[in-house]
């Protein structure tokens, strides 16, 4: 009997050095599984996912993010390619050339241009010129980033207003400060940059021709996440849209509570730093198949695109 007991409570413990070897194992999965690393240049698109991480909405959903700042767009890019990165903010133009070049990802949600006037973009003339109107543009010289979400955006307000975007000269200004500077020296005649870009220069005295706050829906930033994050992480994510949308909230319904984490994180020229305000964002919501299509067929119109792509392929329903 003896011996039956001794044989008995062996095993037993056999069996429970087993289930915690198992759980921690578990553990360890399950840790890794909820871990999210998300990068993003110093932008607006950004606030959503700080204010989560600050009301600790992230870790009320056991999901662990890890938030990246870039300050250079081909630093971003190629932190997301390398591996670095899980998802990354950006804007659609970037995700859908990432895409065409055989990047195995999928936009998963709207950051901002869920509507019109959410992530303004314009056209602003020097505080030099006598351009007022988009008709007074024909001929001139317009600061833009290449075969970019600027070159679309300005191609969209010129056709919007009824001219052909041939009719102005694009002069390629990569980097936007060094834009707004041309611009408020009156070495070129307008720009097109977004906020708060626009509002910097306005105080300046440049002038806002035209922008995509109407009309059209021509801009719009998008959070991707890599394939096998969502395969591998598809909960992780779903929980990490729960917070996101806790946190658009808050912002919403109190902007000015968050501000001065808005001024602390995101670049923001200090000379507008008491005037900016905190704008809208969308609730967690793909972008719809029109504005995706057209930004297609702008790529395919311009031969950029490596692959053909679609919209189908190219979001991630079922996330939220």
């Amino acid at each position: 009997m003896r011996f039956k007991f001794l044989v008995t409570t062996l095993l037993a413990m056999i069996l429970l050095m087993a289930a915690a070897t198992g759980c921690t194992q578990n553990g360890r999965e399950n840790t890794a599984d909820n871990k999210l690393k998300i990068g993003s240049l110093t932008i607006e698109e950004n606030l959503p996912i700080l204010v989560a991480q600050e009301n600790g909405y992230f870790d009320a959903e056991n999901v662990q993010v890890e938030f990246v700042p870039f300050q250079s767009p081909v630093e971003s890019q190629s932190a997301f390619q390398s591996g670095e990165l899980d998802g990354m903010v950006t804007d659609m133009m970037i995700a859908l050339l990432l895409k065409s070049s055989g990047e195995d990802l999928r936009i998963t949600s709207i950051a901002l241009g869920a509507t019109p006037p959410e992530g303004r973009f314009a056209i602003v003339a020097s505080p030099g010129s006598d351009i007022e109107t988009v008709q007074d543009l024909k001929g001139k010289s317009i600061g833009i980033s290449n075969n970019s979400i600027i070159e679309y955006v300005t191609d969209g307000i010129l056709r919007q207003a009824g001219m052909n975007p041939s009719d102005v000269q694009k002069t390629t200004v990569a980097k936007i400060p060094v834009r707004v500077e041309m611009l408020l020296n009156n070495q070129i005649d307008a720009i097109t940059v977004p906020d708060p870009n626009i509002s910097y220069a306005v105080s300046k005295g440049a002038r806002v021709v035209a922008d995509d706050t109407t009309g059209e829906n021509l801009s719009q930033s998008v959070v991707i996440m890599k394939q096998e994050v969502l395969d591998q992480k598809a909960e992780a994510v779903s929980r990490f849209y729960k917070a996101y949308a806790r946190a658009v909230q808050d912002i919403n319904s109190e902007p000015d509570k968050y501000k001065g984490l808005m001024v602390a994180n995101i670049n923001i020229p200090e000379q507008i730093v008491d005037s900016y305000q905190v704008q809208s964002y969308p609730q967690p919501q793909l972008p719809v198949e029109k504005d995706v299509n057209n930004v297609i067929a702008w790529l395919r119109d311009k031969d950029l695109l490596q692959n053909d792509i679609n919209y189908e392929g190219v979001v991630q329903e079922g996330l939220y």
